[in-house]
């Protein structure tokens, strides 16, 4: 076993992963350049990945063409020109005006960050002309009316969450999908009116609950399955279950509420992986996946490894190693973060969009191809540091750059960490792999909106008195750790994996982290437990 040069810790690399290498090893000039093996760990690997991507840290600056005054999520810092959305994505400017030879006396990296400090950058990771009425919101697609909506596509009337996917109407969430009007809901599914509610689907109207399958009208329950006027996980009429939840709730604050909801939940059995409708997968928080490896927060994947963060789009994402982020239809890509909508063999890129065979690049979209080397380029192919090339001089020349990139041990590496145009604790390394173990976001003012408000009176709820990040966090903490441990089930004794550690029971902080228990069954005694 290798040692990974970042953490120094020993990782493994399989059978599977050197063969996917050798499948989707670039083919230039009739030769095959294989990619080698991994130098880093998966998480040594996804942590660069993550260096390169702010979400939620935004800075005023001026559009460096229109001169209007913008939100970004780049400083006013940065050597590269910052463009609006609507500057960025027009025709007002030229790519290509920003090229270079290659110069095979220097490093591939030295150079490709020469080009990218010139080539204009979009002030925000929107897909501008889905975007209505949601100004505030980065790493996104298809919103309408939102605010402070991060990593998520095709929501309506959404505020403060990350993760909001087909959602509309919902506030204060994280890794959600297809639900309405939810509050501080966290991984579920098809869920409406509900209120604190963890890893559940198709639910309605429950609140301070987890792991809830089709259930109506249920608070502080756990583990049920199809039930309806449920109180810590009783049965109850119509009345009873209204006047035992108002009894509850009375003279007790919302974090008196949770907490109390854990130490009942500290008692029941839990689910050695969270997921829904998977075959052959180990990770966590999936859905609808197929024969994937150490896979997490995603959907619709199939033979796909090391991989976070992915979304369903109309096909499944199929063939992937070590992809952040988007997703929509990926197939046959390598390190990438930010790679969708329907890309396909793309290797060492960053924020590349509706490509193909698109290799060490960033910020290029619209059906680009064959590109080497390339930032900001649009409806573009066989480009070199965005220098265009016939079809044969590509080849060569990219046969020539990799054979280059060998000689400094660059080739088949991510782009480094230290290049990242972002401060550390401005990237999603940070809430994943933090600098310290006790970071949290420093509270601060913060301003409430007319729609917000709204929200909170329709529900009954009552205004917040954290800020969206700090609130944002202590979501973030309830959640397991993107770590996988060999334990046994709690109750028939068999080995499985689990994100829950063997040596220890899970601390429970609330609100800040998942409750303590030692009860961690495999799917099948959870199964017989619940059903």
């Amino acid at each position: 076993m290798p040692n990974c040069l970042h953490c120094r810790t020993k990782f493994t690399i399989t059978d599977e992963d050197i063969n996917f290498l050798k499948e989707v090893s670039p083919v230039f000039d009739n030769q095959k350049y294989l990619i080698p093996e991994p130098t880093f760990c998966p998480d040594c690997r996804a942590q660069r990945r993550m260096s390169w991507r702010n979400e939620r840290k935004f800075h005023k600056r001026k559009c460096d063409l229109c001169q209007k005054n913008i939100l970004s999520m780049y400083s006013a810092n940065v050597k590269f020109p910052v463009y609006c959305l609507e500057c960025w994505w027009s025709d007002n400017w030229e790519p290509k005006k920003h090229t270079q030879d290659f110069d095979f006396t220097r490093p591939f990296f030295e150079q490709f960050f020469e080009l990218r400090d010139k080539t204009p950058h979009f002030c925000l990771a929107n897909l501008a002309s889905t975007m209505e009425n949601s100004d505030f919101c980065n790493q996104a697609g298809y919103l309408k009316n939102c605010y402070l909506v991060l990593n998520s596509d095709e929501s309506e009337q959404c505020m403060h969450g990350k993760g909001m996917n087909r959602c509309f109407n919902c506030l204060d969430c994280f890794k959600i999908y297809d639900c309405q009007a939810c509050y501080e809901c966290i991984n579920c599914n098809n869920c409406a009116f509900s209120t604190f509610l963890m890893d559940s689907y198709t639910c309605d109207s429950c609140h301070f609950s987890a792991n809830l399958i089709g259930c109506k009208n249920c608070f502080g329950c756990v583990n049920l399955r199809n039930k309806e006027y449920h109180f810590l996980n009783k049965k109850y009429s119509k009345e009873e279950y209204e006047k035992n939840v108002a009894e509850f709730k009375e003279n007790r604050s919302l974090t008196e509420l949770w907490s109390q909801f854990q130490e009942f939940r500290n008692k029941l059995p839990f689910k050695a992986m969270q997921e829904k409708n998977t075959e052959n997968c180990s990770g966590e928080y999936l859905v609808n996946c197929k024969n994937c490896f150490h896979c997490f927060d995603s959907e619709n994947l199939e033979e796909c490894r090391y991989c976070n963060d992915l979304k369903k789009g109309d096909k499944v994402s199929y063939k992937n190693m070590d992809i952040s982020y988007f997703g929509m239809g990926v197939d046959y890509s390598y390190e990438c973060s930010v790679s969708g909508y329907k890309a396909n063999h793309n290797l060492f890129c960053e924020d590349v969009w509706e490509c193909y065979d698109v290799f060490y690049s960033q910020l290029c979209v619209n059906n680009c191809h064959d590109l080497f080397g390339c930032v900001g380029l649009k409806h573009a192919q066989y480009c070199i540091l965005n220098k265009q090339y016939s079809k044969e001089e590509y080849e060569k020349m990219c046969s020539k750059i990799v054979e280059h990139m060998k000689k400094d041990g660059s080739y088949g590496e991510f782009f480094p960490t230290n290049y990242s145009p972002f401060a550390y604790n401005e990237t999603t390394a940070c809430e994943y792999f933090p600098i310290s173990k006790n970071y949290t976001e420093p509270d601060r003012p913060f301003k409430l909106q007319d729609l917000e408000l709204d929200f909170y009176h329709k529900m009954d709820l009552p205004i917040p008195q954290l800020h969206p990040d700090v609130r944002h966090f202590r979501r973030l903490a309830l959640r397991r750790p993107r770590q996988l441990f060999e334990r046994t089930c709690s109750n028939c004794k068999k080995q499985i994996t689990s994100s829950f550690a063997a040596d220890r029971p899970e601390k429970g902080r609330p609100p800040r982290a998942t409750p303590s228990t030692s009860l961690v069954y495999c799917e099948k005694c959870y199964l017989k437990e619940v059903y």
